[in-house]
C-alpha cells in the first residue's frame, strides 16, 4: 500500500514531492513497483539493467523521433513507444534511486558524512551504483536545476556527500575500487570518474595520481589496456580505461583553457594549479570564450590511440564478426560493445563536455510523443551534430574508409546525437 501511494505521487506530482515522499518511505525499506528495471521479466530492479534499459530506450526514442525521421519511418512507432515509457517512468525512476541511498559515517568526527548507493535493495554498495543512476538522471533531466521541473538546489542526487563517498574510493595507486580500501580497477575507475564529471566534482580527487595510474594501464607491447596492476590485456578495458582517460583529459582541457572561469564545473583553479598554472597567469589571459572552446576541442588523448586501435582491429576483432577479450577468447556482446566504445573514443578528437547544453523545449515531453508536428520542431536530427562543422579525428590506423565508427559521448557512452536529442526533451 505504501509503495502504491508513492508510485501514484511520483506520477502526479513534481520531483520535489518525490523527494519528500521518498524520504518518508525510505525508512520502511519498501520497493517501488515499476521504479527500476530488472535484468528480465519478474526480476528485481537493479541499477545495472536500469542504466542499460534507459540508455537503450534513449537510443530508440532518438532514432524514431529525430527530425529527419518521416511519419512513415519504420523506427517511428518504436521511438514513440520508447519515449512514452521514459516519460511515464521518469519520476518513478527518480524516487527509486532515492531509496537506494545509504548514509555512511566515519570514525573521524571532523569529517563530514558520505552518501553511497546500493545496486539494488539490500544489495552491495559500490561506485557502479553512483554512475548507473546519475547517467540516466542526466539524460532524463533529473539533475538540471534550471528547468521547469521544480528541482531546487537541494536535489539529493547532487549533494556533496555523494562526491565525498566516491572520492573516498580512490586508492593509494590512484585508481578507484568498488568501495573504500578495495583494489583499484578499471571498471570502477571509469564509473567513479564519470559520476564525478556529471556532478562537476572532479577536483575532489587526486587527479595527478589518477592520471599516472591510467597511463600505466596501457600495455607497451599489445597496445590494449589491462584492468588492474599485473593483469593481462583485455579488450573491454579499451573503454573502461581508455574512456576514463578521455573523460579526465577532457576535464583537464576544459578547465585549463577556461583559466578559472568555468562556473559549471567549479574545478578550474585546481586544474590550473595541477598543471603549474597560477592566478596571475589566468588574469593575463585574453583569449575569448569562443577561442577557448575551439582550443579545448583539440585536446589530445594522453594514451597511444594508434596502438589501441591496432589492438582492437587486429587482435580483439573476430574474423567472423564480433569482438572479444583477446585472441583465443570467444566473442561476445559485452566485449563487442566496449571494444567498439573504446574504438570510438580513440578515433574522435576530444570536445568540451557537456557538448550540448540543455534547452527548454516549446512543448512538454509528453506532447512531443503525441504530436508529430511538434516533434519535428523540438527534436534534433541525427545529423545535426555534424551540421555546420567537420568532424575532427585523432590519429587513425588502418583503412579509414571502413574503420571509422560514430562519435560517442565519453561520459554517457551513447552516440552524441542521441544525447543531444534527449537533452532537448525535458
Amino acid at each position: 500500500a505504501n509503495g502504491a501511494r508513492l508510485k501514484k505521487l511520483c506520477e502526479e506530482q513534481s520531483i520535489n514531492s518525490c523527494i519528500s515522499n521518498a524520504e518518508k518511505e525510505k525508512e520502511k525499506k519498501i520497493s517501488i513497483t515499476g521504479g527500476g528495471f530488472g535484468g528480465g521479466p519478474q526480476q528485481m530492479p537493479h541499477c545495472a539493467p536500469t542504466y542499460a534499459a534507459v540508455l537503450s530506450l534513449c537510443i530508440v526514442a532518438s532514432l524514431g523521433l529525430e527530425r529527419k525521421s518521416k511519419k512513415d519511418h519504420p523506427y517511428r512507432a518504436p521511438g514513440r513507444r520508447a519515449m512514452e515509457v521514459l516519460t511515464k517512468r521518469r519520476l518513478q525512476l527518480y524516487a527509486y534511486f532515492l531509496t537506494l541511498r545509504e548514509r555512511e559515517t566515519t570514525d573521524d568526527s571532523h569529517e563530514e558524512g558520505r552518501t553511497a548507493f546500493r545496486m539494488q535493495h539490500d544489495g552491495e554498495i559500490d561506485v557502479r551504483a553512483s554512475y548507473c543512476l546519475l547517467a540516466p538522471c542526466y539524460l532524463l533531466g533529473l539533475l538540471d536545476t534550471n528547468n521547469d521541473n521544480n528541482i531546487d538546489n537541494n536535489n539529493p542526487l547532487q549533494r556533496p556527500s555523494i562526491s565525498r563517498h566516491i572520492a573516498s574510493c580512490q586508492t593509494f595507486e590512484g585508481g578507484f575500487g568498488a568501495e573504500p580500501s578495495n583494489e583499484a580497477h578499471g571498471g570502477y575507475t571509469f564509473c567513479a570518474l564519470a559520476a564525478l564529471r556529471i556532478l562537476g566534482s572532479v577536483s575532489a580527487i587526486d587527479v595527478g595520481a589518477l592520471s599516472g595510474w591510467l597511463a600505466r594501464r596501457q600495455m607497451g607491447f599489445e597496445g590494449g589496456f589491462q584492468g588492474r596492476t599485473n593483469k593481462l590485456v583485455d579488450g573491454c578495458y579499451s573503454f573502461w580505461q581508455g574512456g576514463a582517460v578521455a573523460v579526465l583529459d577532457g576535464w583537464y582541457g576544459d578547465n585549463i583553457v577556461d583559466d578559472g572561469d568555468d562556473e559549471e564545473e567549479g574545478d578550474s583553479t585546481t586544474a590550473s594549479m595541477t598543471e603549474g598554472g597560477s592566478d596571475d597567469a589566468s588574469k593575463t589571459t585574453t583569449t575569448t570564450s569562443k577561442e577557448k572552446k575551439k582550443s579545448s576541442s583539440t585536446t589530445e588523448l594522453s594514451y597511444d590511440e594508434i596502438m589501441l586501435q591496432r589492438y582492437i582491429l587486429l587482435c580483439a576483432q573476430d574474423v567472423n564478426g564480433g569482438l572479444r577479450d583477446k585472441p583465443s577468447k570467444p566473442k561476445d556482446f559485452y566485449h563487442s560493445c566496449y571494444n567498439l566504445s573504446g574504438l570510438s573514443v580513440a578515433q574522435h578528437a576530444l570536445v568540451s563536455w557537456p557538448q550540448f547544453k540543455r534547452s527548454t523545449p516549446s512543448t512538454s515531453s509528453s506532447s512531443c510523443a503525441d504530436k508529430d508536428d511538434e516533434e519535428e520542431k523540438t527534436s534534433s536530427g541525427g545529423d545535426d551534430a555534424k551540421e555546420g562543422k567537420e568532424e575532427s579525428y585523432n590519429r587513425l590506423w588502418g583503412d579509414v574508409s571502413v574503420n571509422i565508427v560514430g562519435r560517442t559521448d565519453p561520459v554517457i557512452n551513447i552516440r552524441v546525437e542521441r544525447v543531444k536529442f534527449m537533452l532537448s526533451q525535458w
